[in-house]
């Protein structure tokens, strides 16, 4: 009985230890997954969505299974590789590598694709500051190319970088930007921090386990083992850091050698084929600003920019760039006074209260329409009704401000003029106001005074001031029982809004939306955020 006894506790001490392994093993493979995962939802891969379908329906990597790949296989293959760091092979890199390869076969796809975008901005970086170039594998367990990855202790960007360790490195995080998340600075940061990491150890799998857990982790396991080699101050490590330095090999393995086990690269279409450009921003934006006046899409902007934590950039305070596509460049240039003049109201609300606040007594404003004339550079897969849509108009209208262009012939890079109908206000002083309400009365005295067969009018021409004031409240007295005339509006059309909601919320008829704006039935039911309508 006591053998017995003795033997389920040896084998229950086994189980134990490998269950310790495997939940260590799991926590990295947590964190790759959940960046992974929530990479998905950025904007650039929403467009591919179809494209990874396509790829990976019906897939599966069965063929040619890391799990049957013989060590020495793995092991000849791991030397073959240039690496600074020492590409170690024994059972916990080959248990990585099985992961990597036959569990998320279909990540790593989408993975090599991420990877003609952001490798060579790190390489460039990385051996700018003297520090290998193949540390990039770093981001693959680190953010799974996530820009805006967090932990769960907080380390944050493709790097994962903590708070104090950004700031040190001069990384500005603060409640609108947080550089961590900025792929250039970001890898600045961390080729700095490698460099001096390597200065302290001299060894680059030291340094992988520093950038880990950090100094004071790694220089505590030196001195418990007395050794200075990763593996051999292996047990001394924190458990998520004896995985790291596996999983790096793993990485840098599979990333390689991916083509041996069937996993080919996604060719995502976008970000890769873009040609993209930075400029300074001068002004404070909102990303909703740049997308209402050049129609680059919020989610474009923020996956192109992803520091700035509440699409706003203040660019009045301190020196912040904006990355947009190379064609906008130029616009951005031209455009950006009135891209941070666009929707002030909305986007800074408190500074219209204070404008409201103090604003001169003698003093209002009206709403005016004027006509204004703009010119649109036909794009590809446009149409004669969806530029009528775009801008508010018919397409008849707009098929008659152009009929030197042929029905049919709307080819991309015509240029079309558009007439648009824009409310303007008009700063009216008092004295203007005196001087209205004084033709309408003079203007009403007149047709008194002309109306041969009505009573004579016993109104006077006022002599001063005091008098006119009496005269254009008696005058306002006597009519208010007529119907004042109605007063446009201009409504700026939100995500989700139909005619019908509109209609509701200005206690107006839908024909009357209809007919204000020049929409049918059909066009109305295509009206777009951003799209300005006129309410009478």
């Amino acid at each position: 009985m006591r053998n017995k006894t003795l033997i389920i506790l040896f084998f229950a001490l086994i189980f134990s230890f490998q269950g310790l392994a495997q939940r260590d093993e799991d926590e990295v493979y947590s964190n790759f997954e959940r960046n992974y995962n929530d990479l998905l939802h950025t904007y650039y891969i929403q467009t591919n969505e179809k494209l990874l379908n396509q790829r990976f329906a019906g897939t599966t990597y069965n063929d040619n299974r890391a799990s049957d790949v013989a060590d020495s296989v793995y092991q000849q293959r791991l030397k073959s590789i240039p690496s600074c760091v020492k590409l170690v092979y024994n059972s916990t890199v080959r248990n990585h590598i099985i992961y990597y390869a036959d569990r998320i076969g279909d990540r790593v796809g989408v993975m090599l694709g991420m990877s003609k975008y952001y490798f060579p901005i790190f390489e460039n970086i990385l051996d700018a500051y003297g520090v290998p170039s193949d540390l990039k594998y770093l981001v693959v367990i680190e953010s799974a190319f996530n820009p805006r990855a967090v932990s769960r202790a907080g380390a944050t960007g493709l790097w994962q970088f903590m708070y104090a360790t950004g700031k040190t490195y001069d990384l500005r995080v603060n409640s609108i930007v947080d550089d961590r998340r900025d792929p250039i600075k970001s890898t600045v940061a961390a080729a700095k921090y490698l460099k001096d990491l390597y200065s302290i150890y001299n060894d680059w799998s030291l340094v992988l386990a520093a950038y880990n857990c950090g100094p004071g982790n790694v220089n505590k396991a030196i001195k418990r083992s007395g050794k200075n080699d990763f593996w051999e101050i292996y047990p001394y490590l924190p458990k998520e850091t004896r995985n790291y330095v596996p999983a790096f090999i793993a990485a840098t393995y599979v990333m390689n050698f991916h083509n041996e086990h069937n996993i080919k690269p996604v060719n995502l279409s976008q970000p890769l084929d873009l040609v993209t450009d930075t400029v300074v921003v001068k002004k404070d934006v909102y990303f909703g600003q740049i997308e209402t006046v050049m129609k680059i899409s919020v989610a474009e902007l923020r996956d192109l920019n992803p520091q700035y934590k509440m699409d706003y950039i203040p660019g009045t305070q301190a020196e912040y760039a904006l990355k947009l596509p190379m064609k906008y460049i130029n616009d951005f240039i031209d455009l950006e006074d009135s891209i941070s003049q666009t929707d002030k109201e909305k986007y800074y609300p408190e500074l219209a209260k204070k404008n409201c606040d103090t604003c001169e007594a003698d003093s209002s404003t009206e709403t005016v329409y004027i006509t204004k004339t703009v010119y649109h550079k036909v794009k590809s897969k446009e149409s004669w009704s969806s530029i009528a849509r775009r801008y508010g108009v018919s397409v008849s209208d707009l098929r008659k401000w152009n009929k030197k262009i042929k029905k049919n012939n709307l080819t991309r890079g015509t240029m079309l003029t558009v007439k648009q109908r824009v409310a303007v206000e008009k700063k009216v002083s008092t004295q203007q106001q005196d001087n209205k309400q004084e033709s309408i009365v003079e203007q009403k005295i007149t047709e008194n005074e002309n109306a041969g067969n009505k009573k004579e009018s016993t109104v006077n021409v006022p002599q001063n001031k005091t008098q006119k004031t009496e005269v254009a409240a008696q005058q306002k007295k006597n009519t208010k029982e007529k119907k004042a005339p109605a007063q446009t509006k201009t409504h700026t059309v939100k995500s989700g809004e139909t005619i019908a909601k509109i209609a509701a919320k200005y206690k107006v008829s839908e024909a009357q939306i209809l007919k204000a704006n020049n929409l049918n039935q059909n066009s109305a039911k295509k009206i777009q955020p951003g799209q300005k309508l006129r309410i009478k």
